[in-house]
């Protein structure tokens, strides 16, 4: 059980990371909880089967989907999260982007049913980690996923834009007096938000089943998880990410996979009461 629980955890918990990454550095850099991060998973699986069904190869598919994503999360920032934050109202930003998620899931039902797909894996070779196959989809999901974390942190600490982005989530207001735009900003981490939300959606999908109503537990173990880490802080919600991925196959294994949801809510709500700002809350990048 041990070995399951390792394995399984690590798997789980490494794509929990990758979405929650995104989530947080949106809060991190920009100050918002976008509720519609969710969304952005949903829309890559869906864009990426939609294109393998019109015969466009399985690799095209995913790069095509995941530019899609990409320029959708930009443009949701551009137009109306920016217009409603210069309002000042941060429950309009909540509103709309919990509203525009299920406007999704309404129009992705309108179009392909409530019936369930599911992608061709990108990787089809299981392997033995000690007593435990994993099959390959799993492994590939994996792999991605880390690769993913990886590639974003070194670009934020390594690059000129990346650094703009750092400096942007330390102070907005000093940023834009040393010349930064910080509106464009809040736009380029939009998108990589919602990029890896995409491939997390996209690499999950040849093993779990796409649904138009897959994007609600997505948002609340990503909500979860950064709630856990801290919002805004990248290393709070990896950690966190981690913790919560193996006590999820811990639950699944010893009790029902059922509750696992449940555990994430029940962390939710005892950090935001015994300590609101989360293991390593502080909303830096």
């Amino acid at each position: 059980m041990i070995q399951s629980l390792l394995v399984n955890g690590t798997i789980n918990s490494s794509i929990y990371a990758l979405i929650a990454l995104g989530f947080s550095l949106t809060f991190g850099v920009a100050g918002i909880v976008n509720l519609y991060h969710g969304a952005y998973y949903m829309v890559a699986a869906y864009l990426a089967f939609t294109f393998v069904r019109i015969n466009i190869p399985l690799w095209l598919a995913a790069l095509l989907s995941l530019v899609g994503v990409s320029f959708l999360g930009a443009m949701m920032m551009k137009y109306p999260i920016l217009y409603l934050k210069k309002k000042g109202e941060n429950i309009y930003m909540l509103i709309f982007t919990l509203g525009a998620a299920y406007m999704t899931q309404f129009l992705f039902k309108l179009f392909f049913g409530a019936r369930m797909y599911a992608l061709p894996p990108f990787f089809n070779q299981s392997i033995q980690v000690g007593s435990e196959t994993v099959p390959g989809p799993r492994v590939f999901a994996f792999l991605v996923a880390v690769a993913s974390i990886v590639g974003v942190l070194l670009f934020i600490n390594k690059t000129s834009i990346g650094k703009k982005i750092t400096a942007t989530s330390q102070d907005s207001y000093a940023a834009e007096l040393v010349g930064i735009n910080t509106q464009g900003i809040f736009i380029i981490t939009s998108a990589i938000s919602a990029l890896l939300a995409g491939i997390a959606g996209i690499v999950i999908s040849p093993y779990l089943s796409i649904s138009p109503t897959m994007w609600l537990p997505t948002l609340i173990k990503a909500f979860a998880i950064v709630i856990f880490g801290g919002l805004g802080s990248i290393t709070g919600s990896i950690i966190a990410a981690f913790l919560m991925g193996y006590l999820e196959s811990f639950i699944a294994l010893t009790w029902t996979s059922s509750m696992t949801e449940v555990a994430f809510l029940a962390v939710v709500f005892l950090f935001l009461i015994v300590k609101p700002s989360g293991i390593l809350g502080k909303k830096t990048v």
